[in-house]
């Protein structure tokens, strides 16, 4: 869905263009000229100017007028891009999962002649430090860090990963988490489980509340009840999904399969069924997110949500580079679904 631009950020964009194209080259017009100029009101005209001061592109005199920042609208091209993965993620880039999107970044920047380079302080990403300096970046977005990403947009492109920004003007390329595990609950519900756990991530982002929120409705929608003593607030981590299992294990009437927000989880529950005694999927069906490169590997093979990982990396590169080469991204969310991967740990209820 298109969703039309504000007018201050049509008047904004319009400015930068006429920047760009050289037809303002040193002070601009005043405010109610532009207003006339644009067909809008000069308060929207103002809210604009002060965006791109802002954003250092403009810069006012009290007493002379506003100006093109000509260094800012001209910067120096470095062919180096950011990625952005926040140092409180567990394990960081060594994570099975963050492992991938990385790899894949990585190649896409490569095929389009950019560099890629990994961050876990935006400080170290502001273009004003010549040294560590970058087109652009990709950033793993969370709501505890979206006060750096106001900050740091500033300065140079972004586009955002894993979340949205309550910001909506930010650029965003995430995973249909929803729908991807209310379509696994309802595979496991037509292979006639009743009695399915699930083992959440942390609870700090849209990725694991959408997750949850999937697996609520496909309860819902087929007429089961929530047992709440199915529900297990994970952390992500192989440690995690082992707590999780021995949880599910110890209750009077376990439950026949398991659906996991991460393949992690998934695999440390996968041990602790199989040391208690317990058959996969012959006993316990399990089910995991994201397909890292170890769930084809383990006994029984992970059936998972393989995550579009090619597709994210390629998407997300191509909005960073419209937006270096001057083109508006503002409000573009792409979406893209995760693909259910059947495997052998999981079967229908005996």
């Amino acid at each position: 869905m298109t969703k039309s631009l504000p007018k201050y950020i049509k008047v904004k964009n319009k400015i930068k263009e006429d920047i760009k194209n050289g037809k303002i080259v040193d002070k601009l017009p005043g405010e109610r000229v532009l207003a006339t100029e644009f067909d809008v009101a000069y308060m929207t005209v103002r809210k604009a100017l002060m965006e791109l001061q802002e954003e250092g592109i403009l810069h006012r005199s009290t007493t002379k007028g506003t100006y093109v920042s000509h260094s800012k609208m001209s910067p120096k091209v470095t062919k180096n891009i950011g990625f952005f993965l926040d140092d409180k993620i567990d394990e960081g880039i060594s994570s099975p999962y963050y492992s991938l999107i990385f790899k894949a970044l990585k190649k896409a920047a490569k095929d389009e002649g950019y560099n890629l380079l990994i961050y876990s302080d935006t400080d170290d990403m502001n273009p004003i430090n010549d040294q560590k300096r970058i087109d652009g970046s990709i950033i793993c977005c969370f709501p505890r860090i979206e006060y750096k990403i106001q900050e740091l947009k500033k300065f140079i492109p972004i586009v955002l990963l894993d979340n949205m920004a309550s910001d909506k003007s930010i650029p965003s390329v995430t995973i249909d988490n929803f729908n991807s595990v209310f379509d696994s609950t309802k595979y496991l519900i037509s292979l006639g489980h009743e009695r399915i756990g699930f083992i959440s991530g942390l609870m700090d982002s849209d990725i694991c509340k959408d997750r949850l929120h999937g697996y609520l409705s496909a309860l819902n929608n087929n007429n089961l009840h929530l047992d709440k003593a199915l529900v297990y607030k994970g952390d992500y981590s192989y440690a995690s999904g082992e707590k999780a299992a021995r949880y599910f294990l110890s209750q009077k009437v376990p439950p026949s399969a398991i659906m996991c927000a991460n393949d992690s989880m998934a695999i440390g529950a996968m041990k602790i069924i199989q040391e208690l005694g317990f058959s996969i999927p012959k006993n316990i069906s399990v089910v995991g997110f994201d397909d890292i490169e170890v769930a084809s590997r383990v006994f029984p093979t992970l059936t998972t949500n393989a995550a579009p990982i090619d597709d994210i990396a390629r998407k997300s590169l191509d909005l960073l580079i419209s937006a270096i080469n001057g083109k508006n991204i503002e409000f573009q969310h792409i979406i893209l679904p995760a693909k259910l991967v059947l495997r052998d740990s999981s079967t229908n209820i005996k």
